[in-house]
């Protein structure tokens, strides 16, 4: 095999609301730099570029709106940087990016992470080298035709468990309180409301804890919502949180709530589990099924369903040896199927495949 390191270009859309960024980042940071030479490519924001990633190895490919001038763009700065392969993070089904790639010469290898699939994602998915997608339920949802069978991979997420542990708390808890919590972007498809209307039927001492940036008009909602309904001293809205004080927060909670309507594989879930935080949360496209299947600490709900979710929060919120011993089963869980180690090493191998 060559010396020659390989290039690897992380594209996403930016850093300041695309949900894969810590992927991205972890991927960036961890990456075996005796044999990739790894880069970061954002279309949006540059000025939000992480400290982590230096001036020379992040790039800005904003788009113009023409097809022509975007594709031109791509080819021109990847041929300049030698880039191997484009890994992309994009959770939009626009073909252009991957027709850039192909064009230049280069490897395109795209992560499914979402529940969406239309005519443009299959566009998307002939042009590509390869696909990874993150749950099992997604090989016969989307790429079960001979065509696309023979270029996917199944690589599910894995989180950092030595950032994401169980931490000796500085201060007691008030035992009086059972802190429920949800981390991510406040949004219809993130469903809180849904959480926030069935806090009405639980006991007082519970409260709710919501982290994350919001959509002004959906927070609007929620904000009168908890007005009308005197929720305020109960339902706590924190705002954003940075990647590097999550294990704190989740090691405050009791429970971690996920709500979704759809998503794809939720590293949030494996977060909370490796906090040895329970979790309760919707079965949102099948990914969280897929971690509930391999182990314990996952309990799940329909999203129509108010009186599966109460059974599951009263459940919890009870038993204080459950919440201990999913927590404690989560951690396990995650320590053998779900690491960021797990993930990468997967990734670094296909990338030595498609290249060499």
């Amino acid at each position: 095999m060559p010396n020659t390191k390989i290039k690897v270009l992380y594209t996403i859309p930016n850093f300041k609301t695309a949900g894969s960024q810590y992927v991205v980042l972890s991927l960036f940071k961890h990456i075996d730099t005796s044999k990739f030479e790894p880069y970061v490519a954002v279309e949006k924001f540059p000025e939000l570029k992480p400290e982590i990633i230096p001036e020379e190895n992040f790039l800005y490919l904003p788009k113009s709106g023409n097809n022509f001038t975007d594709l031109k763009q791509i080819i021109r700065i990847l041929k300049k940087k030698q880039i191997k392969i484009v890994h992309s993070w994009d959770y939009k089904s626009t073909s252009i990016e991957a027709l850039g790639v192909r064009l230049a010469g280069c490897k395109y290898l795209y992560t499914k992470k979402n529940d969406a699939w239309s005519k443009r994602w299959l566009l998307k998915s002939l042009i590509s080298t390869h696909i990874a997608y993150d749950h099992p339920e997604m090989k016969t949802k989307f790429f079960n035709t001979f065509y696309l069978r023979r270029k996917i991979s199944f690589i599910p997420h894995g989180v950092d468990e030595k950032h994401f542990h169980k931490e000796k708390l500085s201060q007691s808890k008030n035992d009086e309180i059972v802190r429920l919590g949800c981390v991510g972007n406040i949004n219809a498809n993130k469903n809180q409301l849904f959480i926030i209307k069935n806090m009405k039927s639980l006991p007082d001492h519970i409260h709710l804890y919501l982290y994350g940036k919001a959509d002004e008009n959906y927070l609007a909602d929620i904000k009168a919502y908890l007005s009308q309904y005197q929720l305020s001293n109960r339902v706590h809205l924190e705002g954003f949180v940075a990647n590097n004080d999550l294990p704190a927060i989740l090691n405050q909670l009791d429970v971690f709530l996920l709500a979704s309507k759809k998503e794809g594989l939720p590293v949030s879930i494996l977060e909370a589990l490796a906090c040895e935080t329970p979790v309760l949360a919707s079965d949102s496209g099948g990914g969280t099924a897929y971690i509930a299947s391999e182990g314990d600490g996952v309990l799940i709900f329909e999203t129509d369903n108010d009186r599966e979710f109460l059974d599951g929060i009263s459940k919890l919120y009870k038993d204080e040896a459950l919440r201990n011993g999913l927590g404690k089963e989560g951690r396990v869980l995650v320590e053998k199927k779900f690491t960021l180690k797990m993930e990468l090493n997967t990734y670094e191998k296909l990338y030595q495949k498609l290249v060499y």
